[in-house]
């Protein structure tokens, strides 16, 4: 069973983490800082990837699928 995580229990999640693995703290600052800019911190992650579609894990959704059309379109391209 999937458990609807709030922002906040998205970023203790990420701060808990960090303390055991430090050198993760790089990779996910951005995320971890657009996490804190919510200012409602109770809202949901689908939520928040409403906001942010770059953070989403889902790769079926839209915003995923609009920057694989574009790689495609890229890929195929003869000149750049």
């Amino acid at each position: 069973m999937l458990l609807i995580k709030t922002v906040q229990e998205e970023i203790n999640r990420l701060f808990l983490e960090s303390q055991k693995n430090p050198s993760i703290v790089a990779n996910e600052a951005p995320y971890y800082f657009d996490l804190c800019s919510i200012e409602d911190k109770t809202i949901t992650l689908n939520e928040f990837y409403k906001q942010f579609p770059y953070y989403n894990p889902d790769m079926n959704c839209d915003y995923w699928k609009q920057q694989h059309e574009k790689w495609k379109d890229i890929w195929k391209q003869s000149k750049i």
